[in-house]
Formats: structure tokens, C-alpha cells, sequence
């Protein structure tokens, strides 16, 4: 899971899954490409390792702020344990902007950065139905779930 609220710097673009889109950004110290974090977690989680801010935090004091490279340092673990990705599940949560359209997009690059086929890749979109900050769109919110072997 990742969250971040939307940049006041409205000439900042959105980043999500590796893929710049003419959207109002993030606020954060990285990219804040939550797609990416999300799947750093996920993966961490399930080989047990630290989570995403262990890494990161160093790489972005050192002006590192390519989520991608951080996603790099998770792949290199789960490549020394002899396991790969098999299938990943995003859900991003957010009221605007729609998403849909740059679905395709956003599947072609996440399947560069992973080596993956993009029929193993799904993404999903919700509103939440206003029931939270990012469904009132203040931000937005996305989970990762990953298949290993």
C-alpha cells in the first residue's frame, strides 16, 4: 500500500507505474509514483524483507528520486532468493483524475520495469464512493498484491 496527497505545485506530473502522465502530481520526497511503492511493499513483505522507506530514505538523501530505482533494489533481493513475479494486482483509489485511459500505458511500462507480460498485469480504479480523503480527492491511495514462485 501506498498513499500521497496531490502536489500543490501543479506543474508537477503524475507518475504512476513508471509512466509520466499530464495529471497533477504527488506530494513527496520521490516521484511519489504509489504504483511503484505499492509493489516495493508487496514484494518486500512477501520475502521478508524491510520495507520501502528503509531504502528509499537513503537514495533520496542522495538525490535518488526515481521510483524505479528503488523498485531496482527489491528486484535484485528477489532475484538472490531464486524467485520471480508472477502476476501483480493494482487497485488505485483516487476521484479524479479518471485513469482509465492511460490504463495501457501504464501497463506497457510496469511490464518493461518487470519483465512481465502485461496479460499478468491488472489494474484496477475505484472512487471509494467518497467514503474517504482519496475518494473526496484529496490524493490517492493504491495496493499491490504480487504472485511469487
Amino acid at each position: 500500500q501506498d498513499s500521497q496527497k496531490f502536489s500543490l505545485d501543479k506543474n508537477k506530473k503524475l507518475i504512476l507505474g513508471g509512466c509520466t502522465l499530464n495529471e497533477i502530481g504527488l506530494e513527496a520526497n520521490s516521484d511519489g509514483d504509489i504504483v511503484l511503492h505499492a509493489l516495493f511493499n508487496a514484494v518486500c513483505s512477501a520475502i521478508g524483507e524491510k520495507s520501502l522507506g528503509y531504502y528509499s530514505d537513503p537514495m533520496c538523501k542522495k538525490g535518488v528520486t526515481d521510483s524505479k530505482e528503488y523498485l531496482k533494489v527489491i528486484l535484485n533481493k528477489l532475484n538472490q532468493k531464486n524467485m520471480k513475479i508472477n502476476n501483480i494486482s493494482i487497485s488505485i483509489e483516487t476521484k479524479k483524475p479518471k485513469l482509465e485511459k492511460y490504463t495501457e500505458n501504464i501497463k506497457d511500462s510496469l511490464s518493461k520495469i518487470l519483465k512481465l507480460n502485461k496479460g499478468n498485469i491488472g489494474i484496477a480504479y475505484t472512487s471509494g464512493e467518497s467514503l474517504t480523503s482519496f475518494g473526496q480527492g484529496k490524493g490517492m491511495q493504491c495496493f499491490a498484491v504480487v504472485s511469487l514462485s
